[in-house]
């Protein structure tokens, strides 16, 4: 079954840095997972508990590679990219649990596509520019 794409990564998505990038295609890839099995014949189950619990622990693997860059690169505004990163979590087990007492996970599913995608391209730009000005390659924390 072909299914467009619920989000096209795009080379204007890259910070650069390599592995910063390969997670964030890692997160467009269970957010497009996501969208792929809500037009499916899947059960709600499936939905919620897999699909949401990979998007919650994956995510934290990422801000943990991503705060380290950070910290070890001296970044100035290090807490309040911790502070959204925070947000985020919040954010997504509020609007999960409303997609699952009203059984509609759309919500949620255009939540992450419009935070992940101006997270990326505003918040993650701002310390990308900070590392390749200050480290060739990312440092190693």
């Amino acid at each position: 079954m072909q299914r467009p794409l619920f989000i096209r990564w795009q080379r204007c998505n890259e910070t650069g840095i390599a592995l910063i990038d390969e997670q964030h295609k890692g997160i467009v890839s269970i957010i497009n997972s996501f969208f792929f099995l809500m037009g499916s014949d899947m059960g709600n189950s499936l939905l919620y508990s897999s699909v949401s619990d990979t998007m919650k622990n994956y995510s934290r693997i990422h801000f943990v590679t991503e705060e380290g860059f950070l910290e070890a690169s001296g970044y100035p505004e290090i807490e309040a990219h911790k502070a959204l990163h925070r947000k985020l979590a919040t954010d997504i087990e509020h609007i999960e649990y409303a997609a699952i007492r009203t059984n509609d996970a759309r919500p949620l599913l255009d939540f992450l596509k419009k935070w992940w995608i101006e997270h990326i391209n505003e918040k993650d730009m701002l310390y990308a520019r900070f590392l390749r000005g200050r480290h060739p390659r990312p440092p190693a924390f």
